[in-house]
């Protein structure tokens, strides 16, 4: 679904505009990444391991650490 889409909704209560600005500010490559590291690192953190056994944690990056858009 389309930020347009969403927009017309109104369910979140933001503009089109204002969701645009979101996603160009915050949705970059390097927070997905991070994103993608901390529910991969959750998910192996509440898993049964007498099921499925041990699994090395995804390791920190340095571009995972920065909060926020890169400057």
């Amino acid at each position: 679904m389309g930020i347009k889409r969403v927009a017309v909704t109104g369910k979140q209560g933001e503009s089109e505009a204002t969701l645009r600005k979101v996603r160009h500010l915050l949705v970059n490559r390097a927070n997905m990444r991070a994103a993608v590291r901390k529910l991969v690192n959750a998910t192996f953190a509440v898993r049964d391991e007498m099921w499925w056994g041990t699994a090395p944690r995804a390791p920190p990056t340095a571009a995972s650490s920065a909060p926020g858009p890169p400057t």
